[in-house]
């Protein structure tokens, strides 16, 4: 059975890829659903909706190009997850046993 993780937990997951794995190359969301584990279980409309309040606060930007979407962490989402999400991702992990 596939565990379904919450919207905070998924936001928290793409934004500590971003910060580890691609910080200084852009991405596409469906690079994402392959790289961030329990991503490829979400919907893809989930996802995006995902990405979308990432950027709205400032911590992801979006590149556009005419054939595809590209997303890249921002100074601020780097500091964010440095200054507090990986220390939650930790413990939210250790609780549910999920690494």
């Amino acid at each position: 059975m596939v565990k379904k993780l919450s919207v905070e937990y998924t936001m928290l997951a793409i934004l500590e890829y971003m910060c580890l794995y691609t910080k200084d190359t852009p991405v596409t969301k469906y690079h994402l659903i392959n790289h961030v584990k329990g991503l490829s279980a979400q919907r893809s409309d989930r996802i995006t909706n995902i990405i979308n309040i990432l950027e709205s606060n400032g911590y992801v930007r979006s590149i556009k190009t005419s054939t595809t979407t590209f997303y890249q962490v921002t100074e601020e989402g780097i500091k964010v997850y440095y200054k507090w999400v990986r220390d939650f991702l930790e413990f939210f992990r250790n609780v549910h046993n999920l690494e």
